[in-house]
């Protein structure tokens, strides 16, 4: 092969170009200390330089987001703080006020504090930072409680993300922290009549006392040798009952709270006492039931029917309306009208759903609500008063497997209950919006012209204009009349067979009833707490009594337990949020720890080392410089070239 100078010159400028790009890399990647420029120099240095720097980011605003919400998390806690020493503080005042020596004015004075801190706790409640208000729920923008300690938020949690596809919660919602329930805690309920075994009234009926005592000395009437105590009541499991004990008067009053834990099913799921004021209290053995419930009335007639019944002697006493069915308060158990307040008219029996023990929502089915396994064959009787205060007498509802219907004042017209698909609605498939749906239809005058469902669905709407029927929050029944501030509604509702003692089968549904008030449940309702017993102190009612201030308040006495229920409460939520907070701590830091080895990672990846980078450019240089230096050699002229 011959060797020309064209190939010598070709070679040479190859090597040199070679060289100088080589240079141009390294001082590059010297200049900006990374491997590559560009993707196309290497793919995979690229992949996994884009991949590591993601991963980075994802790290970066983990840590953003996680200190923010810690940060939130933090003020909740401290707002937490407030709650709990208030709390601890309002409780002092409660034992003071419990004192019997306290004056009305001192009484008074302590109601006042006590009311300075409710307020204080309604301004805590209402804490916002920055714009966002901590106890809202997600609804951050919204003032959660109101002065009479109504609950505006939601119940949603707000998250933080702390990881991919990881979030942790960082506040407590208003619905936890002030409407809650605490599944460790029983139900309850005492009657709320004093009871005498004297008839001047100076000595406190106790268990060893004799029926005869009872009924002589707290309106029975005469001696006789058997006394009837006729028992309304539900079960833990929501089940209903009715109960007829017959007991000899020369028996202990012992045997009647025996005979009342066996009228519950089963009959060790209560325990039965008699408190200090000779009042009957029944807890709840299970933890976080809320259907029990308990009513009673006594006297020497034996008879299935209770309006029948004459010297009644009451154990509750609640200052209810009767509904026209009654013959009086003391037999009415649930036929009572619902208290008014202004346009507002409200039942006083949550509707509790027993399927998961919470309380019933619109949707909820009115079986799952009810104290029977089917409402098939039951019928309700509403005794009311128009929104134009015209008496509607003997509206029934009846409650088919085959279709639901309801009459008004005993016409023929059986008008159907229709369901959304058109048909009219089974019995066990009627939720408590149609039953809302009926009763906004009763007391608004509107009454479907045609016995169809297009005439059915523009009564309904047509009744909204002017009533609202709805479950509050505590599941009980509310109706609101649109038209007028102060309501001419009077409304009833109870089951058919209410005043029926033939049977042990008890009621299907109850709204309204002169039944035991609870002294301590699962469900909290702080704001309402506090206000009752606030109340309690200042009526100066130090335990439960009929006959002073509001009957159905619990008293100063028992206001104690449901502060001490409501304090745990709060702490749990409090230690909730601090755990909250240590876990966004965690993540803060896991976030700045994982981010220093990722960059590190990163670095090893796409960083050049400087030192490795030098010594190339100076092998490299001198390469290069020794390559210009054989070129010049090379192409130098020689003697023989020149000749």
């Amino acid at each position: 092969m011959r060797v020309t100078d064209s190939l010598f010159y070709q070679n040479s400028t190859n090597s040199y170009q070679d060289s100088l790009k080589k240079l141009y890399d390294v001082n590059a990647q010297m200049s900006s200390g990374s491997k590559i420029q560009n993707s196309y120099e290497d793919s995979s240095i690229y992949v996994d330089t884009m991949r590591l720097n993601n991963e980075i980011s994802t790290l970066s605003q983990v840590k953003k987001s996680s200190s923010k919400a810690q940060t939130f998390a933090n003020n909740t806690d401290e707002s937490m703080n407030q709650f709990s020493d208030t709390l601890t503080k309002f409780k002092a005042k409660l034992i003071q006020a419990a004192n019997a020596t306290n004056s009305p004015t001192s009484l008074e004075a302590i109601a006042n504090d006590l009311s300075a801190m409710r307020d204080h706790l309604v301004s805590v409640a209402n804490t916002s930072i920055d714009g966002e208000f901590l106890f809202s729920g997600s609804a951050m923008d919204v003032k959660p409680v109101n002065s009479d300690g109504s609950y505006n938020g939601n119940e949603q949690s707000m998250t933080s993300l702390v990881g991919s596809d990881v979030k942790l919660p960082y506040n407590v919602d208003g619905n936890s922290l002030f409407l809650g329930k605490d599944s460790d805690y029983k139900k309850i309920v005492s009657t709320n009549v004093k009871m005498y075994s004297d008839v001047d009234k100076t000595k406190i009926l106790k268990p060893s006392d004799t029926i005869e005592d009872l009924m002589l000395n707290n309106g029975g009437g005469t001696t006789q040798s058997t006394a009837y105590f006729y028992i309304q009541g539900k079960n833990s499991d929501g089940s209903s009952f009715k109960n007829k004990l017959g007991i000899n008067t020369a028996d202990t009053v012992d045997s009647l709270l025996s005979g009342i834990k066996d009228s519950f099913m089963p009959s060790d799921s209560v325990n039965v006492s008699l408190n200090s004021s000779g009042q009957i209290e029944i807890e709840d053995k299970t933890n976080g039931k809320q259907s029990l419930d308990f009513s009673m009335v006594a006297s020497y007639t034996d008879n299935t029917d209770v309006d029948s019944l004459s010297n009644v002697v009451s154990f509750v006493k609640s200052g209810f309306n009767p509904s026209p069915d009654a013959s009086s308060e003391n037999v009415s158990f649930d036929r009572n009208y619902f208290t008014v307040s202004g346009n507002k008219l409200t039942s006083n029996v949550s509707q509790v759903d027993k399927t998961d023990n919470s309380y019933a929502t619109a949707k909820t089915l009115l079986v799952d609500g009810s104290g029977v396994s089917s409402l098939d064959g039951k019928t309700l009787d509403l005794k009311l008063d128009n929104i134009n205060g015209a008496s509607n007498n003997n509206v029934q509802i009846d409650f088919h497997a085959a279709g639901s219907t309801f009459s008004l004042d005993g016409g023929t017209t059986n008008y159907n209950i229709y369901a959304a698909d058109g048909s009219v609605v089974d019995a066990n498939k009627m939720t408590y919006q149609q039953l809302n749906d009926v009763v906004s239809m009763i007391v608004s005058n509107n009454i479907p012209t045609t016995n169809d469902k297009s005439g059915y669905d523009t009564a309904v709407v047509n009744s909204r204009d002017s009533v609202d029927v709805s479950l509050d929050y505590r599941g009980r029944v509310e109706i609101k009349d649109k038209t007028n501030p102060s309501t001419k509604i009077k409304f009833s509702m109870y089951d058919s067979v209410s005043d029926d003692f033939s049977s042990t089968t008890g009621n299907s549904l109850s709204f309204m009833s002169n039944n035991s008030i609870a002294i301590d449940e699962p469900s909290v309702d702080l704001f309402k707490d506090l206000d009752k017993m606030i109340s309690a102190v200042r009526d100066g009612k130090f335990s439960m009594d009929s006959t002073k201030g509001n009957p159905r308040n619990p008293g100063i006495e028992n206001s104690l337990l449901r502060i001490d229920h409501i304090s745990d409460h709060i702490e749990k939520l409090h230690t909730k949020i601090g755990s909250y907070s240590n876990a966004l701590q965690n993540a803060s830091d896991r976030a700045d720890f994982l981010s220093i080895n990722v960059k590190t990672i990163r670095s090893q990846v796409a960083d050049v080392d400087i030192g490795e980078a030098y010594m190339k450019f100076t092998q490299i240089s001198n390469s290069y410089q020794a390559t210009l230096s054989t070129i010049a050699k090379i192409n130098s002229m020689s003697l023989l070239k020149y000749m």
